[in-house]
């Protein structure tokens, strides 16, 4: 009899044992998925010719005269600027629009470039230009700015004065 719960408890106890060693087995880490990091195009350079990717830079910072520089600043850059002007409306984030999805790594190589904003897909045209950048507050001090010339293809809107 004594051998017999000997027997038994030997049997309990090793398929116990077992049971903890399989709970405490190292599974394999799986390897990390490598994410497709989104294209961008920071150099005006490498933009397809046939695509037109110009820029109307637009002020909504509420301080003068930053759509003109940071516009001169990209035209200089090599960027096709066509016009500067102040926006509607202030407003707190720089937003580069664009209004064909064949627009966002240039619009996201324009964000990467000003430092600061982010590209965002429009409805359909915010200006003349299928790539709109809305300078929020959070661009003075932050975008490239250069001062606006005379001699450059950029229309530079005037910049209505207070009262």
């Amino acid at each position: 009899m004594i051998l017999l719960c000997a027997l038994a408890v030997t049997v309990v106890l090793t398929a116990v044992g077992l049971f903890l060693l399989d709970r405490l087995r190292v599974e394999p880490v799986p390897e990390p998925v490598a994410t497709e990091e989104p294209l961008v195009i920071a150099d005006p350079a490498q933009i397809d010719p046939s695509i037109d990717a110009s820029i109307t830079v637009l002020d909504g910072s509420g301080e003068r005269a930053v759509a003109a520089g940071a516009g001169q600043a990209l035209s200089d850059a090599g960027w096709t600027v066509v016009t500067t002007a102040s926006a509607t409306e202030i407003g707190d984030r720089t937003v580069v629009w664009f209004d064909d999805p064949a627009l966002e790594p240039i619009a996201r190589g324009l964000a990467q470039q000003l430092g600061v904003g982010e590209a965002r897909q429009s409805d359909g045209r915010v200006s003349g230009s299928p790539i709109t950048i809305v300078l929020g507050t959070d661009a003075p001090g932050t975008v490239p700015s250069t001062e606006p010339r005379d001699d450059s293809d950029i229309s530079h809107a005037p910049t209505p004065s207070a009262p």
